[in-house]
């Protein structure tokens, strides 16, 4: 059987992550086709997979000898991407259960009017003032509307004012042919690449597949930057003009949305540093650093 997702794992400094990418494969389905893709080249982390999967069928073990960024090997990997369905697994989270993969793109032959179906998504969780206690695996806030009750512009444009679009449905399973390439930025290019996938078509959430994200020092999400307002507002734009180009008026009146987003948005990144005092004051649980 002709494999019908792409399940595609980035490295980069993989070598801590090896027992984690071992599960994940282990979890793919018989019909889908696994990447492991390194493209900096600075462990042994690739050679190692390759190793342990030189019988495996499904996975194919790639080390480029350029080195791309994490947008850029991305996008690759979406390009190189012949299957119905595809995502990206990155290298340091965890996924349940068993037949996780089965579920989401069963999900979305079950919908077919559905392009993206996404998971549950956890972090393991401290909580005290003083002295920190586990909490086990919390989860994140689950979808701010019934979904796939509105257009996909109002759901969109729901999702990106009153949630955490990009944390939860990046890490989705989504139809291949619906996917523009990651925009080249630091600021959120997950956030603005779902935002306009979520613009084609409508998301499913399937809240028995649990995703866990773990947090730590090297986390990409760390890496991002306020770009400033223009730039930002460029960015949007070029994706809501791409989905929605043939109703100039619904594309203004999404940009008129997303600029208040993005005021909002501005004044959460200088607060941010804020967020873990605030956490610890109101005794929330707070995510474990691995």
């Amino acid at each position: 059987m002709a494999p019908r997702l792409t399940i595609a794992i980035p490295l980069h400094r993989g070598e801590k992550w090896i027992e984690g990418i071992i599960d994940t494969v282990a979890k793919a389905p018989e019909s889908s086709r696994v990447i492991l893709s390194d493209a900096s080249r600075q462990d042994d982390a690739i050679e190692r997979l390759a190793e342990i999967f030189r019988a495996d069928d499904r996975v194919e073990v790639i080390s480029r000898p350029e080195t791309l960024g994490w947008v850029q090997h991305a996008n690759l990997l979406l390009e190189e991407a012949e299957t119905e369905f595809f995502c990206w697994m990155p290298q340091d989270d965890l996924v349940a259960p068993a037949g996780y993969f089965e579920m989401l793109v069963a999900s979305l032959d079950q919908n077919p009017d559905r392009i993206l179906a996404f998971p549950t998504v956890l972090r393991k969780a401290t909580k005290g003032r003083l002295r920190k206690r586990p909490v086990g695996e919390v989860p994140f806030r689950p979808p701010p509307l019934e979904l796939g009750h509105a257009g996909p512009a109002e759901e969109a444009v729901r999702m990106l004012r009153d949630w955490n679009l990009g944390l939860g449905c990046w890490r989705g399973v989504f139809r291949t042919r619906e996917a523009r390439p990651i925009p080249m930025t630091d600021d959120c290019a997950d956030l603005v690449w779902t935002f306009s996938l979520a613009l084609a078509g409508n998301f499913v959430w399937v809240e028995p597949a649990r995703y866990v994200k773990r947090f730590h020092h090297g986390s990409a999400h760390r890496l991002m930057r306020w770009q400033g307002m223009s730039g930002t507002v460029d960015l949007y734009r070029a994706e809501v003009e791409a989905r929605l180009g043939s109703d100039p008026a619904l594309a203004e009146n999404v940009m008129d949305e997303v600029c208040r987003y993005l005021h909002r948005h501005r004044l959460t990144m200088v607060t941010a540093p804020l967020r873990p005092l605030a956490a610890l004051a109101l005794d929330r649980p707070r995510p474990v650093f691995e």
